[in-house]
């Protein structure tokens, strides 16, 4: 009986060491080596005509490929191949080895393996499901596709809308358009229509309240700064506006009140229309922060600077530290003024009440003289007052610009966090024509009682016109003639500006509707963009506590996350090359440190350790 001929078992051993040679690199070695798996009598010629097809040009002799086969023992038996008779015993391509030649955005792979092992996502998903099951309570006659998901399903789905933003896919129809690596990244690919609809779905089970007390799962800091942002959106249709800060124009868009706790954690997300000014909705903000975390002490800037806000948050035993406007005061003659300290630079720092007492105003002040320049005045609540020494006020205001400022920009620079998301609106009554409505109807209460005046005025002046008639006055009947044609005229103005307010009053018309945004999937998507904005610092803090120099969270997302690479995977470890081509010598060095940083933080992908290495890659 004859037997086929004995063929080498290939085991996990049978995997070699890979280590860039003079004409073959890494990358390379590893390729030809998984190509031989597939096929070991493949010829050498078609060998680098496979290697060619997944973009990897490796520009060597055969001669020199048929070296490196002999040294792994792959070399093809004298004569023609035999032809098959069964599958090839032995191992598999991915038991013993897989490349990933060309992988975009290796850091984002990176950042994803990190999360993975801190458990990051384990929260979001803890939460979505409560939701879920809540929803499932509440209405047990809805049937839709996430109240069946697993668990695995929910964190996928959500993994891919917070990976997108460092992808570069700002809104999900780009998923469809834009190449992007989220099945190497997550290990499952979505077009727009899956994500559309998953989100959707989490606007339908309220996941926005589920998803807030992933955002505060540390304990927060004791001082909260809350500030707005403004968000343009373009529609045909009649809708409430505002005016959009960064863009300086009256349109439509919405309002996002955020807070941050004093380690730059974000706490707290909710939207309003563009059209109520945000003193209107800040105490209920900071009351559910006060809620939620238990900080009591508020920073935020002019937009609220008010008595009667003032008022409002110490009835309810909220601190507010807020600034006073420069014409609200004529500098340091304005107070009682107390010197507290003399900084560095000469800056004198003041505290004190006003000069004049007001007895309906609770604020305290803090007035800070610089050596050249106006002076800044700011004030607090008594429990301001209480919890931080006055010296400390003008720093803890300053930090609001650090924590709140710039991390709006990094948001909208890598986050997404500008980008609109739902295109559902609500109909309401139209509160641009009530306002104009109850303008008018003020004006026109004012200009009937200004008339009223004025005929009353003119009747009592035509009676002493018509008592020095009848008395001879001469002189003095001239002055009272004099003031009667004045007074007239008095009235016939009064009387042509009540008639202008009534015509306008006419013309409104009737109160009519208008719409606004339904801010549900605006919120979902702020609070994933909050989450990654968390995820990011905490993966910079890790990394800076293996590093000797000062890296840039902008400066990782750049050299690090932005680049492509390679990947390669053995029985026993996972290796990323980071292509350098066009780098700078000093960009090189700084990603040579990232690199070194991110090696020493023990990263695992399968239980495998990660190794992270530089490569010039041809372009």
């Amino acid at each position: 009986m004859l037997l086929a001929p004995r063929q080498r078992q290939l085991t996990e051993e049978a995997s070699p060491t890979f280590s860039a040679g003079r004409k073959l690199s890494e990358v390379e070695q590893a390729l030809l080596w998984s190509l031989l798996q597939e096929d070991p009598v493949c010829p050498s010629r078609v060998l680098l005509d496979k290697a060619a097809h997944r973009q990897i040009l490796i520009a060597v002799s055969l001669r020199h490929v048929n070296r490196w086969r002999a040294t792994w023992g792959l070399n093809r038996r004298k004569g023609r191949p035999r032809p098959a008779e069964g599958s090839r015993p032995g191992a598999t391509v991915a038991e013993v080895i897989q490349v990933t030649p060309h992988l975009p955005c290796v850091g984002v792979h990176l950042f994803a393996q990190w999360l993975d092992h801190q458990d990051a996502f384990g929260p979001v998903v803890a939460q979505l499901t409560q939701a879920v099951e809540a929803h499932k309570h509440t209405h047990p006659d809805d049937d839709f596709a996430l109240l069946h998901h697993r668990e695995s399903t929910i964190l996928h789905r959500f993994e891919a809308l917070f990976f997108a933003p460092l992808l570069g896919i700002d809104r999900l129809s780009e998923f469809d358009t834009r190449e992007h690596p989220l099945k190497t990244l997550i290990g499952h690919g979505y077009q727009s229509s899956t994500l559309r609809q998953f989100l959707g779905q989490l606007e339908r089970v309220d996941a926005a309240a589920s998803l807030m007390p992933a955002l505060v799962a540390d304990r927060a800091g004791p001082i909260i700064y809350v500030d707005g942002h403004m968000i343009a959106y373009w529609s045909r249709h009649s809708m409430h506006k505002g005016k959009i800060t960064m863009l300086g124009r009256i349109m439509a868009g919405s309002q996002g009140v955020m807070a941050h706790d004093d380690t730059g954690q974000a706490v707290f997300v909710a939207y309003y229309p563009p059209d109520i000014h945000v003193s209107q909705v800040i105490l209920a903000s900071c009351q559910h922060v006060a809620e939620a975390t238990g900080s009591a002490l508020f920073v935020i800037d002019r937009a609220v600077n008010s008595v009667a806000l003032a008022h409002a948050f110490h009835d309810q035993d909220l601190g507010l530290l807020c600034m006073l406007d420069d014409n609200e005061h004529k500098g340091l003659g304005s107070f009682e003024a107390t010197l507290v300290d003399i900084l560095e630079d000469g800056t004198k720092v003041y505290s004190g009440p006003w000069k004049e007492c007001r007895q309906d105003d609770p604020r305290h002040f803090v007035m800070v003289e610089p050596t050249a320049d106006k002076t800044l005045v700011y004030w607090g609540t008594p429990k301001v007052e209480e919890a931080l020494e006055v010296s400390e006020w003008p720093r803890v205001y300053r930090e609001r610009n650090k924590i709140q400022e710039l991390s709006f920009k990094r948001m909208i620079d890598h986050g997404g966090l500008d980008i609109n998301h739902g295109r559902k609106t609500i109909l309401g009554p139209d509160r641009h024509h009530q306002r104009k409505k109850e303008q008018l109807d003020e004006s026109l209460e004012t200009a009937h009682e200004r008339v009223d005046q004025k005929e009353e005025a003119v009747k009592s002046q035509q009676a002493k016109v018509a008592e020095s008639e009848a008395q001879g006055h001469g002189r003095r009947l001239e002055q009272r003639q004099g003031k009667l044609v004045t007074l007239e005229q008095e009235l016939q103005d009064a009387k042509g500006k009540q008639a202008k307010l009534a015509e306008h009053a006419a013309t409104l018309g009737p109160a009519s509707q208008r719409a606004d945004r339904d801010f549900r999937k605006q919120t979902i998507m702020t609070m994933r963009t909050l989450f990654l904005e968390h995820m990011l610092r905490a993966l910079l803090a890790a990394l800076l506590a293996t590093l000797q120099t000062q890296v840039s969270l902008e400066q990782v997302l750049r050299l690090a996350f932005e680049r492509r690479g390679a990947r390669m995977e053995t029985p026993s470890q996972v290796v990323y090359w980071v292509n350098t081509t066009g780098l700078s010598l000093s960009n090189r060095r700084l990603l040579g440190d990232i690199v070194e940083g991110l090696c020493a933080m023990d990263l695992q992908e399968q239980g495998k350790p990660i190794h992270v290495r530089l490569k010039d890659m041809p372009p």
